[in-house]
């Protein structure tokens, strides 16, 4: 079995909602006053800016989701930005599906997109709590960029912001 990566597309929203949402709770990230997870009215931030917004099939199941655009919230507040630097948004798997190499396909197809679209440099923000994503983006080049807290559900929530330079061939 292998993943199928393609573009987003209006019927995928619940599916879509539902991977991102599992993964966050698996990883203990998520928040019921956090804002809509896939917005479908607003999925044209990425596609229409110049972004994309990718999802992963397994036999037809939607089990995996990446996305960029340009810098917007936090990544963009705190990141070395220009022109050419993309943030990555969205990058999850469902947890029944980790360790199968579904998320360095998607990130890699997204890289890939990214750099055909004519970015050189990605950044994203996630939060402290989610030590494996960090170990991930680390081991796909990137680098701690800066640190800052939000406040959600009555609390602070440590943020990260990574940023890397893209390959080029």
């Amino acid at each position: 079995m292998s993943l199928r990566i393609r573009r987003y597309e209006p019927g995928d929203r619940d599916a879509a909602d539902a991977v991102i949402e599992a993964a966050l709770r698996h990883a203990n990230a998520y928040f019921e006053d956090a804002p809509a997870l896939v917005d479908g009215d607003r999925i044209a931030e990425y596609v229409d800016a110049g972004g994309e917004f990718l999802v992963g099939l397994l036999d037809g199941e939607l089990v995996a989701t990446a996305a960029f655009r340009p810098p917007k919230g936090i990544a963009a507040d705190l990141a070395t930005l220009d022109e050419t630097t993309a943030e990555v948004k969205r990058m999850h798997v469902h947890p029944d599906h980790h360790r199968r190499g579904f998320g360095q396909a998607m990130y890699d197809e997204l890289e890939a997109r990214a750099s055909e679209a004519g970015f050189t440099r990605l950044v994203l923000s996630t939060s402290a709590r989610q030590e494996p994503a960090h170990a991930f983006y680390r081991q796909n080049g990137y680098e701690t960029a800066d640190r800052t807290s939000v406040e959600i559900d009555g609390g602070d929530l440590d943020i990260l912001v990574f940023e890397t330079d893209l390959q080029q061939p």
